[in-house]
């Protein structure tokens, strides 16, 4: 069978050119990468939202590795990623000190940073999205709550405010918690708690500076950002300071004792356990002052849960698919989750405009087929990665930092999803086509998960 060439990784087609018309759900940045990807591949898209407003969680950071960035780099000719440039936090070393004060060392943060991705508030990484896909004048509905999906022969839909939309395909983006997942794949999530959640507090950057007991989380803000870490053998609290110390944010890892739920709803009890956590920490005189400097009371103590990857992101006639959280979502030790929700909807553009109109199940199930095992293969690999971390102890860092330096397998970072999409497209769809099996080259041969590291200490303890 023979497909169209397409514009290649760089292009763009003149808009509305394919014919075809994407409804998506989700105003995420899995939805709009799809969105806005789509839009460059000549496809049509409206985006509904339930949300009144566009906003992100707060004080929540996100990165976004080289794999990535290497997409959203494209977008307005670099405009986009000029634009994110004033929020990013240009972290290339991370310090580890052992809970008792004992300096371990520094080691750099490879992938995340100058020219090979970023690190930045994920309301503002949302929220520059959003404001490009308005630019080019994505058709962006918000206020608009999805209640049903329904899917014919020849095409997919959703019901909003009891009104039938319907369009070539529908991709569901509505992350961890979507109520369309079951409705779409006829399958339920299947998890389990690691043993540990994570405390998470926005900090007013104001008030630390005000506070001559915390000022000095300020110290040299203006000259470079900075993450610290204070570590014991089972627990983790790192201090992120960005742009210029205008952010404050600090992260603790430790075992789930105080019946933590997974989610986003805050609570100031936190800071009471934060601080009951750290208790017999010699270093807890110094953070306790900090971690009470909360932004508007913003705490959280979320569960971190762990998910089998799913069998099928398709609805059976394939004219509906779940994409970026809603399919595959990792743990933040993954530190891929924004990542490959971008490589979702990169693969997903490109597969549409290959198909063609006249095979759009085919298109999402080329999709699929590129994506579900490097996604599965990350989502596996995320507890790894946690266990190991939060079992290494600090006898083991005083001889080497890998043990918590994240993991940079160049099979992730250096993968050009767009490049690949161009040159597997036709290959995945002969073996849809034909019934056998398609061998994906974006993940380990074997399909399996290790602890890479190309990260180095720098001044590390002997």
């Amino acid at each position: 069978m023979t497909f169209t060439p397409g514009v290649g990784p760089d292009g763009t087609a003149p808009p509305n050119s394919s014919g075809i018309h994407v409804i998506i759900v989700g105003l995420g940045v899995a939805g709009l990468t799809a969105a806005i990807e789509c839009y460059r591949k000549g496809h049509r898209v409206t985006l509904f939202e339930r949300s009144p407003v566009v906003k992100g969680v707060e004080g929540d950071g996100i990165t976004i590795g080289a794999n990535g960035s290497r997409v959203t780099a494209k977008w307005g000719d670099g405009a986009v990623h000029e634009r994110m440039l004033p929020f990013r936090f240009f972290i290339e070393k991370i310090k580890v000190i052992e809970y008792t004060g004992y300096d371990l060392g520094e080691f750099e943060l490879r992938g995340y940073n100058r020219g090979d991705g970023y690190t930045l508030n994920r309301g503002t990484l949302v929220t520059v999205m959003y404001e490009h896909a308005r630019e080019l004048g994505i058709d962006i509905r918000l206020n608009s709550p999805v209640t049903d999906y329904w899917e014919t022969d020849y095409e997919g839909g959703v019901v909003v405010h009891g009104e039938r939309f319907a369009a070539d395909c529908v991709l569901c983006a509505e992350g961890v918690h979507s109520k369309g997942r079951e409705k779409i794949t006829g399958e339920q999530l299947v998890s389990w708690e690691t043993g540990w959640s994570a405390f998470r507090g926005c900090l007013s950057t104001d008030a630390v500076a005000a506070d001559p007991a915390t000022r000095w989380a300020l110290d040299n803000a203006e000259k470079y950002d900075q993450t610290v870490g204070w570590v014991s053998d089972d627990i983790h609290f790192a201090l992120w300071r960005g742009r210029k110390g205008k952010e404050l944010f600090w992260y603790c890892t430790h075992e789930n004792e105080y019946a933590a739920e997974e989610g986003w709803d805050g609570s100031t009890d936190v800071v009471e356990n934060v601080l009951d956590t750290i208790k017999d920490w010699p270093v807890r005189p110094q953070l306790e002052p900090l971690i009470r400097k909360g932004k508007g009371g913003w705490y959280v103590d979320q569960k971190l849960v762990t998910r089998e990857p799913m069998q099928t992101w398709l609805s059976p006639r394939r004219r509906m698919m779940v994409i970026g959280d809603a399919s595959h979502a990792a743990l933040p030790s993954s530190g891929q989750g924004a990542s490959q929700a971008i490589e979702d909807g990169a693969v997903l553009a490109i597969a549409l405009e290959l198909s063609g109109k006249q095979d759009v199940p085919l298109a999402l199930s080329v999709g699929m087929a590129i994506r579900h095992a490097r996604a599965s293969v990350i989502q596996r690999g995320a507890p790894l990665v946690l266990k190991s971390m939060m079992k290494t102890t600090c006898r083991d860092l005083r001889k080497d930092l890998s043990g918590v330096t994240p993991p940079h397998p160049s099979w992730i970072f250096d993968h050009d999803c767009q490049e690949y999409a161009y040159r597997e497209f036709a290959k995945a769809a002969n073996s849809i086509l034909t019934g056998q099996p398609y061998q994906p080259t974006n993940v380990p041969a074997d399909g399996v998960y290790r602890l890479e590291y190309n990260s180095r200490p720098v001044n590390g303890q002997p």
